[in-house]
């Protein structure tokens, strides 16, 4: 994987993590609904899967110099200046 395909998880990651947010407050305004449940649970799995994968994936292209942890914490706190940083690589 490239730095490109790496834009693009993280761009996917921030789809995910509206669906799970949208999924939430779903899920909140029905607490007795089962499959707004099964919705939200479904979502944050799919967006906690993303984050890692894209983690996992900075921390190789990074070839170790970012370690998992502090990559974790770019794509929380520094996203859109990582995706600068990527797309001028």
């Amino acid at each position: 994987m490239n730095n490109i395909e790496l834009i693009k998880k993280i761009e996917e990651l921030e789809q995910l993590e509206k669906a799970a947010d949208k999924a939430q407050q779903e899920y909140e305004a029905e607490p007795e609904n089962v499959e707004k449940e099964r919705a939200f649970d479904s979502a944050y799995k799919k967006e906690f899967s993303a984050y890692i994968s894209a983690a996992k994936e900075l921390e190789r292209l990074s070839g170790g110099k970012i370690n998992f942890c502090t990559a974790k914490k770019l794509i929380q706190t520094r996203r859109s200046e990582l995706i600068e940083l990527l797309k001028a690589l």
